[in-house]
This record gives C-alpha cells, sequence and structure tokens, in this order.
C-alpha cells in the first residue's frame, strides 16, 4: 500500500486522502484517516502576523438569531452542525484534541463525555494532579450530542488559551505604562495576609488554590492588550495573566475563568460572561458560609429534571439546588448530593447561571452530573488535598450552609431574547450597573477556527480561594444576608476544589 501511494503522488494523481496520515492494522487489515491541517499564522508558510493582527481589533458583536433554546443553552447552532465542523481536529496522532469518549462511569441519563487532559492545569498543575477531578477536559448536556460537543469545545478552549509566542505583546512595567495598564490585582484578588502566609498555603493546597508572589510595579513584563467593551478601546493586560504557560514573573497566574468556546464570537462571549458571574455568586455564598433558598425542582415542570431526580435515588443519592443569585440578578444555582445512610457523605457539587432559569437549573445539574460518576467509581479525591479533604470529613451537619434556607426561592423570570445580541447587553449592562469594566479577548486561532475568548470583569471574584477585600466581604451585606462583613478569619476555610 505504502508503495501504491508512492507511485499515485509520483504519477501526479492527487485527492484529499493525501492530506493526511494514514495508519493501517495488519491484524485486521483495516486503516484510519488522520487529518492533518495547516497553520495559516505559520511562520515559514503563512502569516504569523494574524493572531496579533485580530488582538489589535476592536471586538464588535453582531445580531445572532438563537435556533435553539433548549437545556444546553441558547445557541446559534445546532450541536451536530459544531460537531461536524470540527470533528477532524481530533486524533490520537495528530489532533489538537486527543480522544472523545464517552464518560461510562455513572448511569446514561448523565450524559457527558472526556476529551483528554486539562492543559490548563500548566506543568505545575499537572504534575500535582494527575487524578484530580479536573484533570481532563470534559463536557456535560441533557443529551449525549450536548456533552460530546462540550467536551470538543472545552478541549479547543483550552488548547486556544495556550501561549504560542505570536501574541500581541509590548514590554514594559505597570508604573511606565500608567492608566493603560490594569493592575493584575484587580483580577487575582489575593489578601495581603495570604500572601504572608503563601508558603505553608501553598503546601497545604492544591495547584487551584496556589498564591502567586506579590506583584512587583517596577517590573517589566510583557502586556496585551485587551478590549474593553466598556471604554471602547483596549487597555493592557500581563500576558502571563491571559494566555496558559506565556513567560512572566511569579506575581502573574493565568486561569481557565472566563475562557470559553461557542460557535460564534457572541456565543463564546456570552458563556464567559456567565461564567464569570456564576463563579463570582458562588464565592460569594460559599465562602461566606450563608444558608440560601432551594429550588423548587417540581416547578419547572421538566420532565428531565423529574427522571434525574430518580436517577440520583436510585444510587442512594440526595439532591437539591441552591438558590445562590448575587446583586446582578442573573440567575446561579448550585446543584448538590450527599450519598445517604453510608459511612461517607461523599457530597458533591455542580454550578450553573443563564438568564434563562430553566437553562441555569439544567446547567447546574448536568454539572453535577459530570462530577458524581468519579464518587461511583471510588475516587477519594486522588492528590488533590482539598477535595481529599471534603470527600473523607464533610457533611451537612459539618458544613450547614449547604442546606436550604427554611423558604424556598422565588421563581426568577426569564429575561433572555431571541437574539444573542441582545443577551450580551443585558449582561454586560447588569455588570456595568454595579461599577464593573468587561474586556473580552478574541483568543481564537486561525488553524482551529472555533470562536474563542476570555472575558475578564476586575473585581470579580472566581470561586478559588482569593480573600482580597472587595465583593466579597460587601455584597452578601447588602444583599441581607449578613448584618455585617465577615473578617478574613471568620470565612470558609474550605476551598472549592471543582
Amino acid at each position: 500500500l505504502v508503495a501504491l501511494e508512492a507511485v499515485k503522488w509520483l504519477a501526479g494523481q492527487r485527492y484529499p486522502g493525501q492530506r493526511a496520515l494514514w495508519t493501517f492494522d495488519s491484524r485486521d487489515l483495516t486503516g484510519e484517516r488522520h487529518a492533518v491541517r495547516a497553520r495559516p499564522q505559520c511562520a515559514s508558510c503563512g502569516d504569523p502576523g494574524l493572531v496579533r493582527e485580530r488582538t489589535r481589533r476592536p471586538v464588535a458583536f453582531e445580531s445572532r438569531p438563537k435556533s435553539r433554546t433548549d437545556g444546553g443553552g441558547h445557541r446559534v447552532l445546532p450541536p451536530e452542525q459544531v460537531l461536524d465542523a470540527y470533528r477532524h481536529l481530533v486524533s490520537p496522532l495528530t489532533g489538537v484534541v486527543t480522544e472523545l469518549r464517552r464518560d461510562t462511569r455513572g448511569p446514561a441519563l448523565f450524559a457527558s463525555y472526556r476529551s483528554g487532559p486539562n492543559t490548563a492545569l500548566g506543568r505545575r498543575g499537572a504534575e500535582r494532579l494527575r487524578t484530580a477531578l479536573r484533570s481532563e477536559n470534559g463536557g456535560k448536556g441533557v443529551t449525549p450530542i450536548q456533552a460530546e460537543v462540550g467536551a470538543l469545545c472545552e478541549a479547543l478552549e483550552r488548547h486556544s488559551g495556550h501561549y504560542d509566542g505570536d501574541e500581541e505583546r509590548v514590554r514594559a512595567s505597570f508604573r511606565s505604562l500608567g492608566g493603560k495598564a490594569v493592575h493584575p490585582d484587580t483580577c487575582q484578588l489575593f489578601h495581603e495576609r495570604q500572601f504572608a502566609d503563601r508558603a505553608r498555603g501553598n503546601a497545604a493546597h492544591g495547584p487551584f488554590q496556589f498564591v502567586a508572589e506579590p506583584f512587583d510595579e517596577d517590573a517589566e513584563l510583557d502586556w496585551t492588550p485587551v478590549w474593553s467593551l466598556t471604554r471602547g478601546e483596549h487597555r493592557l493586560f500581563p500576558a502571563a495573566l491571559l494566555y496558559f504557560g506565556a513567560p512572566g514573573p511569579p506575581s502573574v497566574l493565568a486561569d481557565s475563568n472566563g475562557n470559553a468556546a461557542g460557535g460564534t464570537l457572541e456565543d463564546a462571549a456570552l458563556q464567559g460572561m456567565l461564567e464569570v458571574v456564576e463563579r463570582d455568586a458562588v464565592a460569594l455564598w460559599w465562602y461566606n458560609r450563608t444558608r440560601q433558598p432551594a429550588v423548587d425542582l417540581d416547578a419547572p415542570g421538566d420532565p428531565w429534571v423529574a427522571e434525574l431526580r430518580e436517577a440520583y435515588a436510585g444510587l442512594g443519592r440526595e439532591l437539591w439546588v441552591l438558590d445562590v443569585t448575587s446583586d446582578l440578578g442573573i440567575p446561579v444555582y448550585t446543584a448538590i448530593s450527599r450519598q445517604a445512610g453510608g459511612p461517607r457523605e461523599a457530597i458533591m457539587l455542580g454550578f450553573g447561571a443563564h438568564l434563562d432559569p430553566a437553562v441555569a437549573l439544567r446547567r447546574a445539574l448536568t454539572e453535577l452530573n459530570q462530577m458524581v460518576p468519579a464518587i461511583l467509581d471510588g475516587w477519594d479525591g486522588g492528590d488533590d488535598p482539598d477535595a481529599v479533604r471534603w470527600l473523607r470529613d464533610a457533611t451537612v451537619a459539618t458544613e450547614p450552609y449547604l442546606l436550604p434556607a427554611p423558604e424556598c426561592a422565588a421563581p426568577a423570570a426569564d429575561v433572555s431574547s431571541p437574539d444573542l445580541l441582545a443577551d450580551l447587553a443585558l449582561v454586560r449592562g447588569r455588570l456595568e450597573d454595579a461599577g464593573l469594566e468587561v474586556f473580552v479577548l478574541d483568543q481564537t486561532r486561525p488553524d482551529i477556527g472555533l470562536p474563542v475568548v476570555k472575558v475578564i470583569v476586575p473585581g470579580l471574584r472566581g470561586f478559588w480561594g482569593r480573600f482580597a477585600p472587595g465583593r466579597l466581604y460587601d455584597v452578601p451585606v447588602r444583599l441581607g444576608r449578613l448584618t455585617e462583613p465577615h473578617g478574613y478569619d471568620d470565612l470558609n476555610p474550605r476551598r472549592i476544589f471543582l
């Protein structure tokens, strides 16, 4: 066969199959095609300025009427179309994504997929978290196709967020840039006491909770322009805050908060905005340990939710959902499940946010469905010390904030619209009304094509342990959850390990 293909080539015969790597299995005489793609941004055979040009452009959104508004979210493109468009990027030999496989550890109703190593962890995280819950990329959904596409998009999102060296950068110190630069402390939000105690804290917790060194405002480093939707101009962020693996000082760390992919730029940006809103709301609840009202799971009249409750009961697990919506007024829910009557409760959580509360509920439940199969498979926290302590010790008696408040949550209104452009304007308006500035970095890679963004809203919390003054202390009081702000020592000592 190899000789035959060589003869075809020498004879001038050309066909699409030659633009691929082929493997031949001598056991069953079958062949498999592995796509090979060109890199338009290649410095040798393409235009190495493509990524820089994209970054320099203003981020502009267009009208995007939705084609679907089901439990997988409000999307412009159906999942089947997205899978067909990017399936060629999956291959164990030539692919950006090494695999797409269903997670078979849970019931079939737990539609979830896995798609290879989570490269957002970086080398430090990958070395320390080989068996952590988030050591792989994953996708969730109400249907298998939703989960499969979600897993594919998450892997491509993480790949697109990696530093390649062709990104737009300027070398300078923060102090020399003046008002053009955004201080990384407004995004990383470490408390002074965390800096002072970083050696002990970093040894006690997993890489997700890693505390950076204090930022030196006179040190020179690379900065990348990011478009401010609020101001209509570019401002500069440390490149090492934006891209996984970018060179930079140990005072700046990239994470996946706000990174999102979608069928269109608008789809990706909306998902990124909803993620930063979700994680901020979860942090406000979790670290202040306030009791939140339950969501009435009978109210939506959703047969899938009813079937899911039966599935959890069949596993001997209780299931409930809390409304942790913040001052931004965008529905955010936490789905919680614990083992009933066993030696340990093995409590797991899932989070979801959306302008449509029915979608927010399904997102929280499908994320929980991603997490629980690991418990069913005997996972005990692996090499994540925060997860180990949680699964070993946490119960609803020791963590009463996991239980619903006596009152039930009032039904939330669906404020979504038929067009993603209007949804983006609504979420952006809620953030800006709260005094927050909204940034979007287009991380789409020319050789991948899937729209990917990083949304940054300085001042919003991720749900990892970041305890600087700000919303974490002030908003619960404004919402009436606390009569006065908690002190640093009053915050939840347990860290979210998801």
